[in-house]
């Protein structure tokens, strides 16, 4: 199975790094959370919050859905 880091879609996950050099302590931070964990549900508004502002995810264009379930930052489990 894998973890939540290795799931995040490459888009996400290249903004996060263009984002590191200014708030590495803020994206590390969201790495090693994302690198612990198995299931988005075990996530905290906090941390999503946080990926969606380093990765500059836009909110307007953000379901509750996506909130919910992540599905506009993570690949399914069994895609490759």
């Amino acid at each position: 199975m894998k973890n939540l880091l290795e799931r995040l879609k490459p888009e996400i996950r290249l903004k996060l790094e263009s984002n590191r050099d200014r708030y590495a302590s803020s994206v590390d931070r969201i790495f090693v959370k994302l690198s612990s964990e198995l299931f988005y549900d075990n996530l905290s508004m906090s941390t999503i919050g946080s990926i969606y502002t380093f990765a500059e995810v836009d909110l307007i264009k953000t379901s509750v859905w996506d909130l919910k379930y992540g599905d506009n930052i993570l690949n399914l489990e069994d895609d490759d």
